[in-house]
């Protein structure tokens, strides 16, 4: 029986010093978000940069659907529709030469926000 209280009154205490270090580092988060430095100037400014990245990474999702619906395409396409085959691969080419860029646009972008220094940003 003794021990048995022990034992509540142990994962009692446990708790109590889990729930006061939760606390502790809530507190600490807290104290953080009061000392970071936020200049108006430069939270406009990286809020720009993050959505011109958000605008490339969505224009990298349309360019690879449209290189999956044109690799269907040429999948189903008859052999003897040689002029619209001809069509499709150059059209893959393109595609493929702008998710290159796109890709290198990104990438620029996100060392730009780096560069930048924007605080709390995320890739």
């Amino acid at each position: 029986m003794a021990q048995r209280i022990c034992l509540k009154n142990l994962s009692f205490l446990v708790g109590i010093a889990a729930l006061s270090l939760g606390m502790a580092k809530i507190a600490l988060a807290e104290d953080y978000k009061r000392t970071v430095i936020t200049d108006p100037s430069i939270s406009r400014r990286c809020e720009l940069l993050t959505e011109k990245r958000a605008e490339k990474i969505a224009n990298k999702q349309r360019i690879l659907a449209l290189i999956e619906r044109n690799k269907h395409l040429q999948s189903i396409t008859p052999d003897n529709k040689v002029t619209v085959k001809r069509k499709l691969e150059t059209n893959l080419g393109h595609l493929q030469h702008e998710l290159i860029l796109t890709q290198t646009q990104i990438q620029y972008q996100e060392e730009n926000i780096v560069r930048k220094g924007c605080p709390g940003i995320a890739l």
